[in-house]
């Protein structure tokens, strides 16, 4: 029976403890003959070792989540915010629901009538489960068919002769006519791609409910052909007026075919990865709510990386250091804001000799923000979004110069996902009290 373990971001992987393990991150031990399959796989894969470290003695967890999956084991990497105190579904839930605006599938939910259903899966499980649930809702609404062009030896006249192949073929066979004609099929393009998914899924999957019902919607597909070149066929999909219940399949079908998670860790049948680096989906989330949040916040206009290419430093006609703020903030009422999204545990230390509080935010990420502030005509505070772990508060920082208190200001927000995926959207003007838009 396959074997399924749970580690967390920089977790380790290992068969015998060599050195002493970090408490701070969730470990798995797994058995000899299942660390040989994967150290094999990893030693062979360049992309595994994006994934997974080796230190000399132990395979460790990178910052990419997701499940790596072996013909005797299942790694299952849960975002490092999971200590292994809470539920594990929780931190699931809470990563599902981030990834939802990095691949475009925000309408997706599972049917709370079915949330029991998932209480055991793992994040690649709970995919199939997603995707099965499209699925399903296309099924409701009918396959499309299209008029395709066939050739075939018929008995009987229909469509266009083609002479040259009926005289080549039919010398004897008087009886028969080689034609072209249209029929009206299942078998295109689209459908092709769903049924290949589908069978691809049931070799995948583990899991009894996925694995059943993806073989009653393979059934439902037993007229269409399944792709014989992923590639090709995606490139000619087309969704045209009335075929809008088949965009979100699509899309789940271009994760699992073309291994569009990032990360792809294909090798046989029996080894396969889908993984997401979590600095990406977080920092693709916080756009996503604050854009969804421009109301609240007073913002006219969010601006990705800045928005347009800025150089710090030219060389002759060459530029060099880009500026590229995750989200410069175009407000409705006074000046623009700059703000960062960083996936980062950060924590607060305490200085008892000066009374004061230190935080372990990296020195880049402080001459970062600081070269922002200076160079963008914007207020003199910057963002900082941090998932919310042991810091609960709002954490104000000033720059100085020769001992100087400064204007600028660096404000770290701790981001409370868990309240977040409720609604997509902050309930506050995290922005502060000054910044709230004029009625």
């Amino acid at each position: 029976m396959i074997e399924h373990k749970i580690v967390s971001e920089y977790g380790y992987i290992y068969y015998k403890e060599q050195i002493v393990l970090n408490n701070k991150f969730i470990h798995a031990k797994i058995t000899k003959s299942q660390w040989d399959e994967l150290y094999d796989y990893w030693k062979t894969n360049d992309n595994a070792k994006k994934v997974l470290e080796f230190d000399g003695y132990n395979l460790k967890a990178t910052n990419y989540v997701g499940v790596v999956q072996t013909k005797n084991l299942i790694i299952e990497i849960l975002p490092k915010i999971y200590d292994g105190k809470e539920d594990k579904k929780k931190t699931r839930n809470i990563f599902i629901e981030m990834l939802k605006p990095l691949l475009n599938i925000n309408e997706v939910q599972i049917d709370k009538a079915n949330l029991s259903t998932t209480e055991n899966k793992n994040i690649y499980e709970i995919f199939i489960a997603l995707f099965i649930e499209s699925i399903d809702k296309l099924i409701h609404k009918g396959l499309r068919s299209q008029y395709i062009s066939r050739e075939d030896n018929q008995y009987f006249l229909k469509g266009k002769l083609k002479f040259n192949e009926h005289i080549k073929k039919n010398y004897i066979h008087k009886e028969r006519f080689y034609v072209e004609f249209d029929e009206y099929l299942q078998d295109r393009v689209e459908n092709r791609l769903l049924k290949s998914t589908i069978s691809l899924l049931l070799k995948k999957t583990k899991d009894s409910e996925n694995k059943k019902a993806l073989r009653q919607q393979l059934f439902i597909f037993d007229e269409v052909e399944l792709s014989r070149n992923h590639k090709i066929d995606i490139d000619k999909i087309n969704i045209h007026r009335g075929m809008e219940h088949y965009t979100l399949p699509l899309r789940f079908a271009k994760v699992f075919l073309l291994h569009e998670s990032f990360s792809s860790m294909r090798g046989n049948d029996n080894v396969f990865a889908l993984l997401f680096p979590m600095e990406k989906v977080f920092e693709n989330y916080m756009e996503f709510i604050l854009k969804n949040s421009k109301d609240i916040l007073g913002i006219k206009k969010v601006l990705v990386n800045g928005g347009k290419n800025e150089y710090l430093l030219k060389s002759g006609n060459c530029q060099m250091a880009r500026l590229q703020p995750d989200y410069l903030l175009k407000m409705k009422e006074g000046k623009d804001i700059v703000t960062d999204a960083k996936w980062k545990l950060l924590k607060l230390k305490e200085n008892d000799s000066k009374n004061c509080e230190t935080i372990n935010i990296s020195s880049d990420d402080v001459y970062q923000i600081f070269s922002y502030l200076h160079f963008y005509d914007c207020r003199d505070t910057a963002y900082l979004f941090v998932p919310q772990t042991e810091i609960k508060k709002e954490i104000e920082l000033k720059y100085q110069i020769n001992n100087q208190d400064r204007d600028l200001k660096i404000k770290i927000i701790p981001i409370n996902l868990k309240k977040l995926i409720e609604s997509h959207k902050l309930e506050d003007n995290i922005l502060g009290e000054n910044f709230e838009p004029k009625k």
